[in-house]
């Protein structure tokens, strides 16, 4: 990880996801870079106000800087400010080499009152990982939450998830779930047998991913939960306290927006409880789709 991103517009959660994002940094020797993207769909609203907007942003801006710098004056904070449509831009400055994150203020605390996202685009267009932060106070969150499955995604899911765990010094906690019941023309014998076949390529699966994690990182402490509700609830209510949730999102060659982000990743960000990172893996022939046709847009540093 070389930078890290942070998308702010002034927000009360945009300064959760400022001062997560510091503390991340701090632990990974990086620096911060923080955009804001004035967007264009004002329209014809004369000189005078667009003025008045472009100043306001300048603003907002220096005012995340100065707030980031306080927080700890030995990370190098950065900034830009960027014209254009603001997931859009974000998720073009995303690549395997840094974290984009955002912050947010829509939870979804009973399932299936979800609230809609601008964070779901993001993560969705983003090349690389984007973190999700939640305005509610992270300070008394404690451990790491990480989705288990047998795809190329969610064991690169477990990887990052354990160097989290590892640099924070938190435990793990490895979350397999079973959202599948035996099919209904089965009879109660082979019913059970069907059951019992699931349930051991669950255990399965979380013994070898306990055993990859354990070779790389043996003082690290975990365990593990197998349990039987869809995976998005199941992740959400068992990473309510946690200071991170980790899924993975898998993307076929040749991926889009409107198919970069897996089921389980979508469900969780609709329903978001804690500060959650989606991590991308890229499968089939290539790793890289062309980029849409670039919009206009134009950069201002501020220092």
């Amino acid at each position: 990880m070389e930078r890290i991103i942070v998308g702010i517009d002034g927000s009360v959660p945009s300064r959760a996801a400022i001062r997560w994002s510091v503390e991340r940094a701090r632990k990974h020797t990086t620096g911060v870079t923080l955009v804001h993207v004035m967007d264009d769909e004002w329209g014809a609203i004369g000189s005078q106000l667009i003025a008045e907007a472009k100043q306001g942003s300048v603003d907002r801006l220096e005012s995340a800087v100065r707030f980031a710098r306080d927080l700890d004056p030995k990370i190098e904070i950065t900034a830009e400010l960027l014209y254009g449509s603001p997931m859009w831009l974000l998720a073009q400055l995303s690549d395997e080499t840094s974290l984009v994150v955002v912050g947010t203020h829509k939870t979804g605390f009973h399932y299936g009152r979800a609230f809609g996202s601008r964070s779901l685009q993001l993560a969705s267009m983003a090349k690389g990982s984007v973190a999700v932060i939640p305005e509610s106070a992270v300070r008394l969150r404690r451990g790491v939450v990480v989705g288990v499955d047998e795809t190329t995604a969610g064991r690169h899911a477990v990887l990052v998830a354990a160097q989290e765990a590892e640099r924070n010094g938190s435990e793990l906690t490895l979350v397999r779930a079973l959202d599948i019941s035996a099919p209904d023309h089965l009879d109660d014998e082979h019913r059970r047998e069907w059951q019992e076949h699931h349930d051991a390529m669950a255990h399965r699966a979380v013994a070898d991913a306990l055993s990859r994690v354990q070779d790389l990182h043996p003082r690290l402490s975990t365990r593990s939960r197998i349990v039987r509700r869809p995976a998005g609830i199941a992740l959400n209510e068992i990473s309510r306290a946690a200071e991170l949730l980790v899924v993975g999102s898998s993307r076929r060659s040749g991926f889009d927006e409107t198919n970069g982000l897996g089921s389980v990743a979508y469900d969780v960000l609709l329903n978001l409880a804690a500060p959650t990172m989606i991590v991308h893996t890229y499968v089939g022939e290539s790793t890289r789709s062309e980029s849409p046709a670039p919009q206009e847009e134009h950069h201002e540093h501020v220092s």
